[in-house]
């Protein structure tokens, strides 16, 4: 839809409205306990999978030792519920990301499959809102992916306002 509103001396006013369904964003295509899910791109640094002596334990939780900096690891399923208990993985796949205050947290991951464009459906609507998702997608192979929101998975563990940091930490190999 297209609106065009013009007022006599002051200018044109252009108003293009999309569906939600026209909605495209790229995306890293990764899996989180068993689901499939999409990272948007933008929010990545990197992925990484850290050595032992990369991995730290703080007064936080775990940390990452990225260029001399402590980040954040949040793990995304336990995030969303999907897993409960201590499963520590010594050396997960790791997304580096930066939120919009550009603080930074690294994401565990099972796997990453591929980057893609993927069309976005809002789940307000349709169904609610859910913490952590920002909207789902429906893949080539016709199943249907969630559209991770990183700022609200870093927000909810607490690590939004939380740049890195240079602390004395203990090694997860001590």
């Amino acid at each position: 839809r297209v609106a065009i509103m013009s007022t006599p001396g002051l200018g044109t006013e252009f108003t293009i409205s999309l569906p939600l369904t026209l909605a495209v964003m790229d995306g890293m295509v990764v899996s989180v306990a068993d689901q499939t899910m999409v990272a948007p791109i933008a929010s990545i640094l990197e992925t990484v999978r850290p050595a032992p002596e990369d991995m730290h334990y703080g007064p936080n939780g775990r940390y990452l030792s990225v260029r001399g900096k402590f980040v954040p690891i949040v793990d995304i399923a336990q995030s969303l519920g999907f897993k409960i208990g201590n499963d520590i993985n010594p050396a997960p796949l790791l997304l580096l990301v930066e939120s919009e205050n550009q603080s930074q947290c690294a994401l565990i991951v099972d796997e990453v499959h591929d980057q893609r464009q993927v069309v976005i459906k809002g789940l307000e609507h349709n169904y609610a809102s859910v913490p952590g998702v920002s909207a789902a997608t429906v893949l080539g192979n016709g199943h249907i992916a969630l559209i991770l929101d990183l700022d609200a998975i870093a927000f909810q563990r607490g690590f939004a306002a939380e740049p890195a940091t240079e602390f004395a930490t203990q090694s997860a190999g001590d």
